[in-house]
């Protein structure tokens, strides 16, 4: 990646949201200093992850090295074209836009790929999900769902990864976006009706609001859970408070939206 590129969008950041600028600069801080990542480090190699993540199918996997290098025109344009070309959306999503982003992140973990890199991939992703979702536009909605991030967390990458499957397997997401209160997410899953809440935090400081949010939903709304999710959250953790359900991955959120709308609740999870 150009680095001209790289820090015109770290800039761009820095004046339109200097709030999140501020927390990310503190996260690559601690991560400098080893706060994040304690355990031991992998030291999977680019092509390894490559190897190990990209479809054998060589126009899915161009698709992926696009979304890796953050080449949102190329992603667009080869989305396009495969779709035109009769691609199911669905399977593009899984299999040629989500694997660019989970290599990327699996570099970053081990401190060899960097924040700005992160966001530029995940906007090229999204360009691509944007594309599928048009495709899938009028297929009947299967449910809807709340996505946030936990109050005081300002990391909303994964988030929007979650938001972005959801919608392209038929769920209608209301994205509060990132440093929700619990009790806006419990107002707005009882206003829109949701059938599940999708909350997340990078940060184990503001895992509390994820907990706030499980109890005053199991209170105000007992049928709606929270699949909770993200780098701070673990299914130890999960399994400490009611009426929320551990999520690890997009498409495990997915599925667990499925079972939810057929009637399972958190329990049955657990």
């Amino acid at each position: 990646m150009r680095s001209d590129i790289m820090f015109e969008r770290i800039e761009t950041l820095r004046l339109t949201d200097p709030k999140r600028y501020e927390a990310l600069i503190r996260e690559g801080m601690a991560y400098e200093q080893g706060e994040y990542g304690k355990a031991e480090k992998r030291t999977a190699t680019l092509k390894s992850l490559e190897e190990a993540h990209f479809s054998k199918e060589a126009k899915y996997a161009s698709i992926s090295k696009a979304v890796l290098e953050g080449k949102k025109a190329d992603v667009v344009r080869q989305t396009k074209e495969l779709l035109s070309g009769g691609k199911d959306p669905v399977d593009l999503v899984s299999n040629a836009l989500m694997p660019g982003i989970q290599v990327q992140c699996e570099m970053y973990d081990q401190g060899n790929a960097y924040v700005p890199e992160i966001l530029m991939s995940n906007d090229a992703m999204l360009g691509g999900i944007a594309l599928c979702q048009e495709k899938l536009g009028n297929i009947p909605m299967k449910g809807k769902v709340i996505s946030f991030v936990a109050e005081g967390d300002l990391h909303d990458i994964g988030k929007n990864i979650v938001a972005a499957i959801m919608r392209a397997n038929g769920y209608m997401v209301v994205d509060l976006g990132r440093d929700v209160p619990a009790s806006v997410v419990a107002e707005t899953a009882d206003k829109e009706k949701a059938n599940m809440v999708c909350g997340s935090t990078l940060m184990s400081t503001t895992k509390p609001g994820l907990v706030e949010t499980a109890q005053i939903l199991g209170k105000k709304l007992p049928k709606v859970p929270i699949a909770c999710g993200g780098a701070a959250v673990s299914a130890n953790f999960v399994g400490t408070f009611d009426n929320a359900i551990y999520t690890k991955s997009p498409l495990i959120t997915v599925n667990t939206a499925n079972e939810v709308i057929k009637g399972k609740n958190w329990k049955d999870f657990r």
